[in-house]
């Protein structure tokens, strides 16, 4: 059995990637330009790679995401169901449904999370992170099923500022980057070191063209992610996706070391630009 859920880190991965976006109307961050667009994605779960050492005989489940720009920052809404089978026959499940907000400078976030599984009963919290200068220190605080305060260094990112961080490093041809990023997670979970390689652009060769959301061309990226502090050089988790230079993800694979989870896009929507003037 896992000694860290898979779908609670899964999660976090997914909130710190995915889906940026970036208004004219909105001032954005003089070092982050990337202009990524507001949409909603549905990806269908499937079983990759084991090996020898896995217990999980198979993986399904769904993720919807939607990502809207506002005037005055972003929302993010997203909704997991896993379904863990083990080889012993125990079947494990998982539901997620998550609220988050960031605000258009990147130094203040919002979380409000439903999680319930086959064993426990719902957990449901809500908090915040802040940086500098909109507070004079940097701090999560948790309510609900966590009551915790963490203290935040100040170069940390929340989530749309650091995947549009790496957008932007992509298109200046980077190979490499890393940060500390901020997810909508638990307090043990929420802060993680980051470490991105960035392969070579890529055609987009895919039957599945959705709605004008993806583009003619992504980027192979590979995400590491560390526990903040850690002197650890095997990671907790590793994300391979393939992203859009407009903020779209169509495939991703999340590798937990002893097996993989893949990730396809089944459909997907642009939403309508928010009038800010």
């Amino acid at each position: 059995m896992f000694n860290i859920w898979p779908g609670r880190n899964f999660k976090a991965f997914l909130a710190a990637y995915f889906f940026l976006y970036s208004l004219p109307c909105i001032a954005s961050n003089a070092s982050v330009t990337s202009s990524i667009v507001s949409h909603n994605a549905n990806y269908t779960l499937s079983m990759g790679k084991k090996n020898s050492n896995s217990t999980v005989q198979d993986v399904a489940g769904k993720i919807s995401f939607t990502l809207n720009a506002q005037c005055d920052g972003w929302s993010l809404i997203e909704d997991y169901f896993f379904r863990f089978l083990y080889e012993t026959g125990e079947e494990i499940t998982i539901f997620s449904h998550s609220d988050s907000w960031e605000d258009k400078n990147g130094q203040l976030f919002s979380f409000d999370v439903r999680e319930r599984n086959s064993y426990e009963p719902e957990s449901i919290y809500t908090g915040y992170a802040i940086l500098p200068p909109q507070s004079d220190i940097a701090e999560a605080s948790y309510t609900g099923a966590y009551n915790d305060t963490l203290t935040l260094s100040t170069d940390i990112m929340f989530p749309v500022t650091y995947t549009r961080t790496i957008i932007d490093a992509a298109k200046q041809g980077r190979k490499f980057m890393s940060g500390k990023i901020f997810v909508n997670s638990t307090p043990e979970d929420a802060v993680k070191t980051a470490s991105a390689a960035i392969g070579i652009k890529k055609p987009y060769k895919s039957d599945i063209q959705i709605n004008g959301v993806t583009t003619s061309y992504y980027w192979p990226v590979d995400i590491a992610y560390f526990k903040a502090g850690t002197t650890e050089s095997i990671p907790e988790y590793q994300i391979q996706m393939d992203l859009h230079d407009n903020g779209v993800v169509t495939d991703f694979t999340i590798n937990y070391g002893d097996f993989t989870v893949h990730a396809s896009i089944s459909d997907a929507q642009l939403i309508e630009k928010v009038d800010c003037m």
